[in-house]
């Protein structure tokens, strides 16, 4: 008898978990759809970036990055306890600390 109803528990448990799996999906699969949506306007969702993927896009560690949020140099706000930026910071950030260095031609008459 407790065979049974550990297995009806398991069971019951198996399917709160898909049904929560499949909530998460659905959730994730809307915000990439709210993401691809180019001609919507700008929303929180749209322009948002969490760490790792700053971390990815820009190829420098995170550890980098939270120095750099520490410094002031970067914004960013807080979900909790996830560091999460705009996506239009990081590029204002990037444009306004690019810098072109001019190739000097050492050509001797």
């Amino acid at each position: 008898m407790k065979n049974a109803n550990f297995t009806d528990e398991l069971s019951m448990l198996v399917k709160v978990l898909n049904k929560v799996h499949q909530t998460n999906e659905q959730i994730i699969k809307s915000i990439l759809e709210i993401k691809a949506q180019e001609t919507a306007p700008v929303s929180v969702l749209h322009d948002l970036i969490f760490i790792e993927e700053l971390s990815e896009k820009l190829r420098i560690s995170t550890s980098t990055i939270y120095r750099y949020v520490s410094e002031g140099i970067i914004p960013c706000s807080r979900i909790g306890n996830r560091h999460v930026f705009f996506e239009s910071d990081i590029k204002r950030f990037l444009k306004e600390n690019y810098r072109s260095n001019q190739i000097k031609n050492n050509k001797q008459p």
